[in-house]
């Protein structure tokens, strides 16, 4: 389950706050999504979210909090929406049952928000309390086909359920719709499957059976319970929905994901005393080689070679802390274009075998963690012998060599460990090596000899191991 709403970052919390997560993961509960609601408050729910797994926040300044900010508190509220843990912006909208700032401010930073989630390309989370006309206006205003978000706490009728999902919304329901006199149950069987959250609104809005106490995430079960009852399904049914509507949404896996990177990403100089400066590298790779081979009257054939051993060495050279330039040779050899097929009747008698130079620029995110992670990028030399060997060719096929220069992309990872000899890092890359230009080649199709103009790249993941001796 996922609780999209709790303000579990409030003082109510402070005493607890530990076992009250740990209730909510017994109870089923693997995600919890923070709305912020002032900028006094930035900081502290950032720490919150950073020391206990499974939570993630919004950036906003809810309604009740408007009416002296600036736009220098928005300005913080667009640079803090890049923090791995921030999934939208909110808790921002209208609030008329208060009078805590007058309507024109109110929707004047509502609008401003907005404007930023669409720059940021977060998912807002709408606070509306009897603004249903003003909150809908300004949305439709503002929507340019990216705004997109969740109307939390919904307690309209039917006809405000459709105006907000004709905006290209969702909505959220909680405690109030297990409530005796609750009027929802109409708008409950209407919405659709793929459009409404859960949500608890802790400390707020508190469930039956628990209702008079102190609300909290592990109740959320009490509306996806009451969801099921009203629309005839199983709480499970309703809990898988939700769940992942809310991951869709907010982009959870993805945020998920990244906010793993940077745990293991958090530096630690202690344990990095010796500098990489010169490293030897050892590479092996699975290779994966695809042509578009444009064949003249006929169009676009892709070919894929999959699951080409291939190895090679390197040296690593650091400029910096944060730059360290790579040389490297890697050989591969295609005998798949050796095995006869359906579509290649007639195969080439010899392999081909490719071997690559590159020279690359790798920058090292954070250089003294445990775990280091770095994009790649530079150039390569690929020098091709097409059916070249021992083996006398039988069907007439062409026999060359070429050489063609190539650009290389990659993202990748290694791991430091310190030994008496030096700095041993083991990784892993995802790396990719663009041809810059095109070959004639000859080819087959459906079973039938023809000139073809190919483009290729090759598409090698690797694990690479290098050792940097002590210099």
């Amino acid at each position: 389950m996922i609780d999209t709403h709790a303000h579990i970052d409030t003082e109510a919390f402070d005493e607890d706050r530990a076992q009250m997560l740990e209730r909510a993961k017994q109870a089923g509960v693997e995600m919890i999504i923070i709305p912020s609601i002032g900028v006094e408050g930035f900081d502290n729910l950032q720490e919150i979210v950073e020391t206990y797994p499974g939570l993630y926040r919004g950036i906003g300044v809810h309604p009740h909090n408007v009416a002296n900010i600036t736009e220098v508190d928005m300005l913080r509220v667009e640079q803090e929406s890049s923090n791995t843990h921030v999934v939208a912006i909110g808790e921002i909208g209208l609030d008329y049952y208060y009078d805590f700032a007058p309507k024109d401010v109110q929707q004047l930073w509502f609008r401003r928000q907005l404007q930023i989630a669409k720059k940021v390309d977060l998912p807002v989370i709408i606070h509306n309390r009897e603004s249903d006309e003003d909150v809908l206006r300004i949305i439709t205003e503002e929507q340019d086909g990216t705004l997109r978000g969740v109307f939390h706490c919904f307690s309209g009728d039917t006809e405000i359920l459709q105006r907000c999902l004709d905006v290209g919304f969702h909505v959220s329901f909680t405690g109030n719709i297990t409530f005796k006199k609750s009027t929802m149950d109409d708008v409950v069987r209407q919405v659709p499957n793929d459009k409404f959250m859960i949500e608890t609104d802790s400390p707020y809005i508190t469930p039956v059976p628990f209702r008079g106490k102190r609300n909290e995430p592990s109740y959320v079960r009490f509306i996806a319970e009451k969801i099921a009852l009203i629309k005839n399904m199983s709480t499970d049914e309703v809990i898988t929905m939700t769940t992942n509507t809310a991951k869709k949404l907010f982009a959870l896996t993805v945020v998920t994901i990244l906010c793993a990177v940077n745990l293991f990403a958090q530096d630690d100089y202690d344990d990095h005393p010796y500098p990489k400066k010169l490293g030897l590298m050892f590479i092996g790779a699975t290779n994966t080689i695809v042509e578009a081979q444009e064949i003249a009257g006929i169009g676009t054939q892709p070919i894929s070679y999959n699951g080409i051993s291939s190895w090679g060495v390197g040296l690593n050279y650091a400029l910096s802390d944060k730059f360290i330039i790579e040389g490297a040779y890697v050989n591969s050899v295609n005998n798949k274009v050796t095995v006869a097929t359906q579509d290649n009747p007639k195969p080439q008698a010899n392999p081909n075998t490719h071997q690559t130079v590159e020279l690359v620029a790798k920058y090292l995110l954070n250089p003294y963690s445990r775990v280091v992670f770095y994009p790649t990028v530079g150039g390569s030399v690929f020098f091709n012998d097409y059916n070249i060997g021992d083996k006398p060719e039988t069907n007439g096929l062409p026999q060359k060599s070429n050489t063609i220069p190539g650009v290389v992309i990659g993202f990748g990872f290694f791991a430091n460990i310190n030994t008496p000899y030096g700095l041993i890092a083991p990784g892993a890359e995802w790396r990719v090596d663009f041809y810059l230009t095109t070959e004639d080649k000859q080819t087959s199709y459906k079973g039938k000899a023809y000139n073809a103009n190919v483009s290729t790249f090759f598409s090698l993941p690797r694990i690479t191991l290098t050792w940097y001796p002590k210099l």
